[in-house]
């Protein structure tokens, strides 16, 4: 219920006082635990996870949720133990069969094991077609291997079913700036300012589309607002750094 008004440190407060009148209860252990996975605190919702599992270690939902909270801190090869495992218990008729086997990808594609990865998006995909995070990660599995085409090709399937998804036109707009397609790019980079102008790498992106253009004055004012947006969390960051980086 919290999870889904948003309410999550309060959520957090309410599942610790349960705990403390019944630590017995080993489904609050999952709840708590997905609760500090919404909020970021991966550590601790390991730490509940793996309370839940000692007890539930069948439990498809919290292996899934356990992988990702290892996969999001960068300890891969746990996450994909986990990841697996659970593969293992579900039907492929399951609604979580497809993040898992979005999950596996992704974890793949940290690894570097791009073909493999671009596998499990696909498994992904064929059990559920409006997937489009399955779609933009082969998309973003192909960019890495160098095979332009396919990449756009995906992340433009991608965007007919989620055309306002912020970091899908700019994966769109980078590949197009890779093929030497710069108006093009910058079009993607201008749909993102508009609906979501701080959005900083919008900014920077088409600052290096218009410089690879020529346009060097635009291109500074694009650094420049880019700057502003990532001043709370690069105060060092300076024109001549977005300049060096966009070579």
């Amino acid at each position: 219920m919290y999870v889904d008004v948003g309410d999550l440190n309060l959520a957090l407060k309410d599942y610790n006082k349960a705990l403390e009148y019944n630590p017995e209860n080993v489904g609050l252990f999952f709840d708590k635990g997905t609760v500090l996975f919404y909020l970021g605190e991966y550590d601790k919702a390991i730490h509940s996870y793996e309370k839940f599992l000692s007890r539930e270690p069948r439990d498809v939902d919290a292996l899934y949720f356990n992988g990702l909270a290892y996969h999001f801190l960068g300890k891969n090869k746990t996450a994909q133990k986990l990841i697996d495992e659970a593969l293992t218990l579900i039907e492929k008729s399951d609604d979580l069969y497809p993040d898992l086997c979005n999950a596996k990808g992704e974890i793949l594609f940290d690894l570097e094991s791009y073909p493999d990865a671009i596998d499990y998006f696909n498994k992904a995909v064929e059990s559920d077609p409006a997937s489009f995070i399955a779609l933009y990660n082969t998309g973003r599995a192909f960019y890495e291997m160098g095979e332009l085409k396919y990449a756009l090709k995906y992340i433009e399937d991608a965007l007919k079913i989620e055309p306002k998804e912020w970091d899908v036109l700019n994966y769109k707009g980078l590949i197009l700036m890779d093929m030497g397609v710069n108006e093009d790019a910058i079009e993607c980079f201008d749909k993102i300012i508009k609906l979501h102008p701080i959005y900083f790498p919008a900014w920077y992106n088409k600052g290096v589309a218009l410089k690879q253009l020529g346009r060097t004055e635009e291109a500074l004012d694009h650094f420049d607002q880019a700057i502003k947006l990532l001043l709370d969390k690069k105060p060092g960051m300076t024109r001549g750094m977005c300049l060096k980086s966009s070579k």
